[in-house]
């Protein structure tokens, strides 16, 4: 069984980000720390294979408790789930330190994405800020842990501000090898539509949705949305579509209400 290690200063939110992770499709092991107890409970949770750090790096606070909680776990890899997108701290990080950085507002399916492309080697960070450049050294020594994988960069559905073009909706179709509209189909579900309002926003039927939505499973060989989702971003699907009205399709670019 896979460890996960969670560390969240608040009590509460601590127990409902292990609740929400408790639902990532896997065979997990989650515990709960705080910092209070990081060095008692440091033998029992040492290089477990993930560490979700749930506290702010852009505080020096938590940037401290970030190199302690690393030097003490020394966990395999690490996520962290932010409130707002620390831009400047994620600069200041060593190569290879971090594995990815992800909203704590991003739905299970974008969490569970994420868990699976940072435990396949992969990274995940807001485009535009990757992780940090060899050259590029650290104001604040973290140390670092070799990475070889390529970084692969989120879309904008949870908080996390694109810096490049929004991909076509051919262009995404192509990429994935499936059709513009079943393209159109993964990016609402990704948002977190239910599938009848997918059938509304592209004016088509619930019926024709789903089987589009089945259709797109089997050209990614995937079982699931979760899955489609991983798949598609390690792909380098940015999962968007230009703004405007695409193949006669327009919709509102927030999350559903």
């Amino acid at each position: 069984m896979s460890k996960m290690v969670l560390v969240e200063a608040h009590p509460l939110l601590r127990l409902g980000l292990r609740q929400i992770l408790g639902k990532v499709e896997g065979v997990w092991e989650i515990v709960g720390l705080d910092l209070a107890n990081l060095s008692e409970a440091a033998e029992q949770n040492r290089s477990a294979e993930l560490l979700i750090f749930g506290m702010p790096i852009e505080t020096e606070a938590g940037w401290q408790a970030l190199a302690e909680v690393r030097r003490v776990l020394a966990p395999k890899r690490i996520l962290l789930l932010v409130d707002t997108m620390p831009m400047q701290a994620l600069a200041r990080l060593p190569e290879g330190s971090i594995h990815g950085c992800l909203m704590k507002t991003a739905s299970i399916e974008v969490l569970e994405a994420a868990i699976r492309l940072v435990m396949a080697g992969g990274q995940c960070f807001p485009s535009g800020q990757m992780a940090p450049a060899a050259h590029e050294a650290p104001s604040m020594p973290l140390g670092g842990m070799a990475s070889s994988a390529l970084p692969v960069p989120l879309n904008d559905m949870d908080g996390v501000t694109v810096g490049k073009m929004a991909m076509p909706v051919t262009a995404g179709a192509q990429l994935l090898k499936i059709t513009p509209r079943q393209y159109e189909v993964l990016v609402l579900l990704s948002r977190g539509y239910p599938i009848k309002t997918v059938s509304r926003m592209l004016n088509i039927s619930v019926a024709t949705a789903k089987t589009h939505a089945c259709t797109l499973y089997q050209r990614l060989q995937v079982k699931n949305k979760g899955e489609a989702l991983y798949t598609a971003l390690q792909r380098g699907a940015t999962l968007d579509w230009e703004t405007g009205n695409q193949n006669g399709v327009s919709y509102e670019r927030g999350r559903p209400q």
